[in-house]
């Protein structure tokens, strides 16, 4: 249903903006980032139909500091990250960010309302990864959300996966990509065509 996939949308991106608290507790981010973002959207989305490119921007530039693309990039990749060139790796991981980012955009732009809670924060862990559960409350009901973030050498937590009421994203994502390949049989073929937003949120939805 399109609630559903715009839904999505808006839960995938509600974790990625910037938070001061990012790099020492997970479930504080997490917590934050979502008004942060929301911010962003009642102030740009305005622009989503007569100056796309804008609107698009001001929501890649608060996703910029917490999403490790270049990490879920070569996971989508799977095994195919071994066989292609760094130039195909890097062209690729430009393709799966750009769509991503407009699809997300789109999605979230009339979402300015929607609250949404961590379930049982906790301190900061010690490891090195985390799941932070989220509850998204919207007209339409209650949505769980597991966040996947990992803590890179600097001591900042990245997200790197998103699990939306048991859909595994980052592995729904590696199966369209090896999928795209068995089809075209060429990775430059697959970067070409690749539409993972889209499809995936059709896949959930």
């Amino acid at each position: 249903m399109l609630w559903a996939k715009a839904l999505l949308c808006t839960l995938l991106v509600s974790v990625w903006a910037p938070s001061a608290s990012a790099a020492q507790n997970p479930y504080v981010m997490i917590e934050g980032v979502s008004q942060n973002l929301l911010g962003v959207i009642r102030a740009n989305a305005q622009y989503l139909n007569s100056d796309p490119q804008r609107y698009y921007s001001a929501v890649d530039s608060v996703l910029t500091p917490v999403v490790d693309f270049d990490f879920i990039a070569r996971g989508v990749m799977g095994r195919y990250a071994k066989e292609a060139t760094a130039a195909q790796r890097s062209r690729f991981t430009s393709a799966f960010r750009r769509d991503l980012v407009a699809t997300f955009a789109r999605g979230v732009a009339t979402f300015g309302d929607m609250d949404v809670k961590v379930v049982n924060p906790g301190g900061a862990p010690s490891g090195n990864r985390v799941n932070v559960l989220q509850e998204v409350r919207s007209k339409e009901g209650i949505t769980k959300v597991s966040y996947t973030l990992v803590r890179n050498r600097s001591g900042q937590w990245k997200l790197i996966n998103v699990i939306l009421n048991g859909v595994n994203l980052g592995k729904t994502f590696r199966s369209q990509f090896a999928q795209s390949m068995q089809t075209h049989g060429d990775i430059d073929k697959v970067i070409a065509n690749w539409s993972a937003a889209k499809d995936v949120a059709d896949q959930v939805g």
